[in-house]
């Protein structure tokens, strides 16, 4: 009995159109990141409209992500790079809603902001991390 092993494909090539537009998704959702920061700190200093914003925002944010993140692995999984970017969405929605708990617990006075400011931090570098894989999307590395 012969086993003939299949040769392992190389990756498919990716247009410049494909690598801009997740480029461009991937800055958006680091930007609304950002501003969720930007809401917080307006809600600390007292404005009303702000808890509502940073509440919505980020119930958007977790949608988007998780969105982006399934159809980035499926349509990018056979490019370079590209179910690298599609993990690391899913992984940056996972921690987004992890947040997005923290948050509803800590508007109902549960003790956890001291988890959920540094999370904040964590979540804008993982999030500036998929730009850095989009851009690199169908290249080397």
């Amino acid at each position: 009995m012969v086993i003939q092993l299949e040769k392992p494909r190389a990756p498919r090539a990716i247009g410049a159109n494909m690598i801009r537009w997740w480029t461009m998704v991937t800055i958006a959702i680091g930007l609304v990141l950002f501003a969720q920061a930007v809401f917080a700190g307006a809600m600390l200093s007292g404005f009303d409209w702000a808890r509502p914003a940073h509440a919505t925002t980020a119930l958007v944010l977790v949608g988007t992500t998780l969105t982006a993140g399934f159809i980035s692995v499926f349509t990018l999984r056979g490019r370079r790079n590209g179910l690298r970017l599609g993990l690391l969405l899913l992984a940056l929605a996972a921690a987004v809603f992890v947040q997005f708990a923290l948050g509803r617990m800590a508007a109902k006075g549960t003790n956890v902001i001291w988890v959920h400011l540094p999370l904040g931090v964590l979540l804008i570098g993982l999030a500036w991390g998929a730009v850095a894989v989009a851009r690199r999307l169908g290249g080397e590395g």
